[in-house]
């Protein structure tokens, strides 16, 4: 009888490790079928750098046609680098919010005849290929990320812009507009490669523009970045015709200075004749408060007009000006001719003479704010009071503003506020701004007011309160 039970104890314990054996097996079969649906991982990264943000996830709630995301690599590609494994836990994500999002991964070394059902396409290894319909969006794998040079001049992945690629790649071939940008060239212009990516990303056609042979027609804006030779009269005459339209207008160029230029009288003369004078010099700040991390040539700007200011998620961000020269408008308004000061220095700026020595004093500043740091001059036409029609130069005086420690800053003003300016400019309907992630660490990018702020909670409020509670307690307990 023992025996007996002793075997039916036996084959029931079996069974049941058996059972919880399958169990086992069956709840890692569910986990993967649902971790490949469904976002089940929890992102403890200080920044979040392999979840997709609130931007990208409104674009996904808000897709009303299937779009593709071919990766032309395979999966086990995007093992080993850590910035390659966060692109694709970035990529993996967009199907898993959403239905209509197709995510395939294809060994393109392996599988040659995708090249063939895209003939138009110039393709690599690496590529990804966003489509939606007929609408197709190329970004290539180096264009995921950012990069630097170190301290020993080797070139390095600084932070990946993957979602920010991708995202945009998905509102492009969902959008029917095209705007294009014409970037001038042929005369010594800074390249800017940081901000003229962002303008990829937000889906602008980013062309190169000779003044001299191209047809200027078909760009809805041009860029002028700080030019270091001056244009010709030819040049001059061209722009003006493209800003006047044959009457029609609808056109902006996006002219930014720098203090490396020499003097340009027929670029000065133009922008003079919009309202714009560029001083010489370079603005200082003498607040430190105003100031980028305690350097006097790197400002920070006030908003003049709240028309741009009110677009920004975050209205109280710093705009950053740094290395600008000093710009003075030179009539408000003049025979359908008006100018806006967008953005100002303080009346604590000051201008340092270009030629002053190493010994120069605040004090001998030859101009003190406030004085304008961008502006936005407009030919208008208006019908019945109403503004039915404007052609308009956006002067800035930084160029560096467009540079990296501006553009990829998230703690700055400076990328959404020029996306968003420039899409008004162009009347473009959509434009996102997400913010590089860096597996590096969280990077504290505030301005020096901010570091004064920290520095007297951490070194002298918060010492202090715990010494106060020490005596407190001490006192407390000694006189009790």
């Amino acid at each position: 009888m023992k025996i007996r039970n002793g075997k039916k104890m036996s084959l029931i314990f079996t069974i049941i490790i058996v059972l919880l054996i399958v169990s086992v097996f069956l709840l890692n079969a569910v986990a993967l079928i649902l971790s490949n649906r469904y976002p089940l991982a929890i992102d403890l990264t200080a920044n979040a750098v392999y979840e997709i943000g609130d931007e990208t996830k409104a674009v996904l709630d808000s897709l009303s046609k299937n779009v593709t995301i071919d990766v032309l690599a395979s999966e086990k590609a995007f093992a080993g680098d850590s910035y390659l494994v966060q692109a694709k836990y970035i990529m993996d994500r967009y199907p898993q919010y959403c239905d209509r999002v197709t995510l395939r991964y294809i060994d393109y070394a392996a599988d040659p005849s995708y090249a063939a059902g895209h003939p138009d396409l110039s393709l690599t290894e690496g590529d990804i290929i966003v489509s939606a319909g007929d609408d197709v969006k190329q970004i290539t794998l180096k264009s995921l990320f950012n990069y630097a040079y170190t301290a020993s001049g080797s070139l390095t992945v600084e932070s990946s812009r993957a979602e920010e690629a991708v995202t945009g790649a998905i509102m492009s071939v969902l959008s029917d507009e095209e705007v294009r940008i014409g970037v001038i060239s042929g005369h010594g212009e800074q390249s800017m490669s940081n901000f003229t990516a962002l303008l990829v990303n937000n889906n602008y056609v980013l062309e190169t523009a000779v003044l001299a042979t191209d047809d200027l027609s078909g760009f809805d804006a041009l860029m002028l970045l700080a030019p270091q030779t001056d244009l010709s009269e030819d040049d001059i005459r061209t722009i003006e015709a493209y800003l006047y339209n044959d009457g029609e207008y609808g056109r902006t160029l996006l002219y930014t200075a720098s203090i490396s230029q020499t003097q340009l009288p027929n670029i000065e003369t133009l922008i003079g004749e919009w309202g714009v004078a560029i001083g010489s010099g370079i603005v200082f700040e003498t607040k430190a408060e105003r100031t980028y991390q305690y350097q006097p040539f790197y400002p920070v700007a006030d908003h003049s007009s709240t028309t741009y200011q009110d677009m920004l998620i975050d209205s109280s961000a710093p705009m950053l000006m740094p290395m600008s020269r000093p710009l003075e408008l030179l009539f408000a308004s003049r025979d359908g001719q008006y100018t806006e000061t967008l953005l100002s220095f303080g009346e604590t700026a000051g201008v340092r003479p270009i030629d002053a020595g190493d010994d120069f004093n605040p004090e001998n500043a030859e101009k003190w704010g406030p004085m304008p740091a961008m502006v936005l001059a407009s030919r208008c036409v208006y019908v019945n009071g109403e503004l039915d029609k404007r052609s308009s130069i956006i002067v800035s005086g930084s160029t560096s503003m467009l540079e990296e420690l501006c553009i990829q800053n998230s703690s700055l003003a400076n990328s959404p506020y020029m996306v968003n300016l420039l899409g008004d400019m162009t009347e473009k309907e959509e434009s996102i701004v997400i913010a590089p992630k860096s597996l590096a660490g969280k990077t504290l990018g505030i301005t020096t007011a901010q570091v004064t702020r920290l520095g007297v909670v951490l070194g002298g409020i918060l010492p202090l309160g715990i010494l106060l509670a020490g005596i407190g307690v001490w006192l407390y307990r000694r006189y009790k």
